[in-house]
């Protein structure tokens, strides 16, 4: 699925054949008010994976063992990068942050799509910022677009 808008922005989104349904034009849609929010343009990959891809994706780009929730992959020029969701991770995740599986892979790829701008958690402050900004573009976006995830 890919959305071209008005904006110079562009996302196109992958799933996993046994990823739950997930309204990808809404999850589209966030990425590129974030992008307005943000004001940046360019083009991004959000491929959305079980926890067996993302296990190896992390293996392979950080060293480690196991599944993560999300990872960003920087590009150059105008291609911003890549995302990788879990949405098998979002889902054990989704009711201790009060959210439905769909709604956490959104919030998530808003994670990784910040990481791509520059953003980072590293330190407790850095995460402090990272969370607070992630969480007023989620909340600002659904106050103007509301809707359903799925």
């Amino acid at each position: 699925m890919s959305l071209t808008s008005g904006s110079p922005f562009s996302v196109e989104i992958r799933l996993n054949p046994t990823a739950p349904s997930l309204n990808t034009d809404r999850v589209a849609a966030l990425l590129d008010f974030a992008a307005r929010q943000q004001a940046v343009s360019g083009e991004v990959g959000l491929w959305v994976c079980d926890d067996a891809e993302m296990t190896a994706l992390h293996q392979q780009f950080m060293g480690l063992s196991g599944p993560t929730d999300v990872m960003s992959f920087p590009g150059e020029g105008d291609y911003l990068g890549d995302i990788a969701v879990s949405f098998e991770t979002a889902a054990r995740q989704a009711p201790g942050a009060g959210h439905s599986v769909q709604r956490e892979i959104a919030y998530l790829a808003l994670h990784g799509f910040l990481h791509l701008l520059g953003f980072d958690d590293l330190t407790p402050a850095e995460r402090t910022d990272m969370l607070t900004r992630q969480d007023a573009l989620l909340d600002a976006f659904e106050r103007g677009s509301p809707g359903d995830w799925v």
